[in-house]
């Protein structure tokens, strides 16, 4: 014959159903904290090797450039500043703007752009005028090291997400 549980048994059991249940969801919740402060950590830490990378390393191999090397110093140096792209280009995909060194008012305006406003659109949202705009997108193609290339910054600004 089959194994009948009481009326008080069976809430027994849903009691402990329950209470596993409850501290399932607690571990979620914990699970999900912790996660989000792994990936806070791991930007952090990106946003310090590209800092580093651009402030402490890159200005020394721009020097070095500028020297005049032999041809295998020159190779050699090449290797380098091409190993340093390769490292800190997984981070740079996903950083914003701001570690270009663009101020907040720059950032609204690469957006802008990014977004794919016009000039004059800009400036009617900013209630600035089109030549403080073309200044804004001037210092914006410099900094992020397109100023004196004909790219597009609309689609440069666009493949920095």
């Amino acid at each position: 014959m089959a194994n009948k549980l009481t009326t008080e048994e069976l809430d027994q059991k849903n009691y402990e159903l329950q209470m596993n249940v409850l501290r399932l969801e607690e571990s979620n919740v914990a699970l999900r904290v912790l996660l989000k402060k792994r990936d806070e950590d791991r930007i952090q830490i990106e946003e310090k090797v590209l800092y580093n990378v651009k402030e402490l390393v890159k200005p020394y191999v721009a020097k070095l450039k500028e020297a005049k090397l032999n041809p295998k110093q020159a190779a050699l140096l090449g290797v380098i500043e091409s190993n340093l792209e390769d490292i800190v280009s997984p981070f740079v995909r996903d950083m914003s703007l701001k570690f270009m060194k663009l101020t907040p008012m720059e950032i609204q305006v690469a957006n802008l752009i990014k977004q794919g406003r016009t000039t004059k659109q800009i400036a009617e949202l900013m209630k600035l005028s089109s030549r403080t705009i073309e200044t804004h997108r001037k210092k914006i193609r410099n900094k992020i090291g397109i100023g004196n290339k004909k790219a597009n910054l609309r689609s440069h600004l666009l493949s920095l997400q």
